[in-house]
Order: C-alpha cells, then sequence, then structure tokens
C-alpha cells in the first residue's frame, strides 16, 4: 500500500468515525452500520483488528458492559487487545442486530440530559477508544512507510 491510498484510508476512517460519533435520535443505528462497515471492507483495519482479535478472549458480555441497578455501564479492560476485542465484538452484536441505538443510550445513567446529547455520550464512551486505537495504527503505518521510503 502506498502512502495516498493510507492517508485516504485515513481521511474517510475520520469522516465516517465523526458521523457515527455525532449521530442524533433521528440517525438510529445508521451511522454505527456504516462505520461498522467501513473498518469491515477496509483491508488494512479489519486485518489490524483481527491481529489483536486473535490474542483475547474475552467476553463483552461479561466484561466490557456491566449492569448495575438497571443502569449499564463501561468498563474497560486493561489489555489493548480485549478492549479492542470487546468493542469490536460489542459492534457486531449493535450492528447485526440493528438494536436502537436510543434505547441502548438510554441504558445508560447519565442523569438529566437532551437525547441526542446521551446518545454522543454512550457512542463516545463505548466507541472512541476503538476509533483512536485504528487511527494510532494508521499513523504508525505511515510512519512505517514514509521510513521505509527514505531508506530505499
Amino acid at each position: 500500500m502506498n502512502m495516498e491510498d493510507l492517508r485516504k484510508i485515513s481521511f474517510e476512517f475520520r469522516r465516517v468515525s465523526s458521523d457515527m460519533l455525532n449521530s442524533i435520535t433521528d440517525d438510529n443505528n445508521v451511522y454505527l452500520i456504516k462505520f461498522r462497515e467501513f473498518i469491515d471492507d477496509n483491508k488494512i483495519i479489519k486485518d489490524y483488528i483481527d491481529s489483536k482479535v486473535k490474542y483475547s478472549s474475552i467476553d463483552w458480555q461479561k466484561s466490557f458492559i456491566e449492569e448495575d441497578c438497571g443502569y449499564k455501564s463501561v468498563i474497560i479492560p486493561q489489555n489493548k487487545n480485549d478492549h479492542i476485542k470487546a468493542m469490536y465484538d460489542y459492534l457486531v452484536v449493535m450492528t447485526d442486530r440493528n438494536k436502537s441505538l436510543n434505547g441502548e443510550a438510554f441504558n445508560f445513567h447519565l442523569g438529566r440530559c437532551k437525547v441526542n446529547e446521551r446518545i454522543q455520550f454512550y457512542l463516545n464512551r463505548v466507541f472512541l477508544p476503538l476509533i483512536h486505537y485504528i487511527n494510532d495504527y494508521l499513523i504508525e503505518e505511515m510512519i512505517a512507510l514514509q521510513e521505509s521510503q527514505r531508506g530505499d
């Protein structure tokens, strides 16, 4: 893969991620589905996710999303591979089952806030670290490619 292709993927990923993080109630989980499709359809990103997931056996239902007193919360795994697997597996469930983004966001206790704020808080809390991991990886790949081109 060349630098131009990596930059294009990185730019498109940032746009798709931003759309997802800024979802509102009327969007339901359309942008969450587009986010997952982008990950799955881009070999470099999907290979990165797969390379992390294969070293983890974490079950997101037991170790990532915790329910207490009727409300859910996110428990962030300390291990990077576990964290990536938990987020990705949860993303798959949310998109395969076409679960209600509004309903899921309302299961997280946030006190009184507007519907769209609740959705965006939920998306940031659950999926923003996955975006950071992928962005960091793409940057590392660009740096490695740039260094290898200098050595040629």
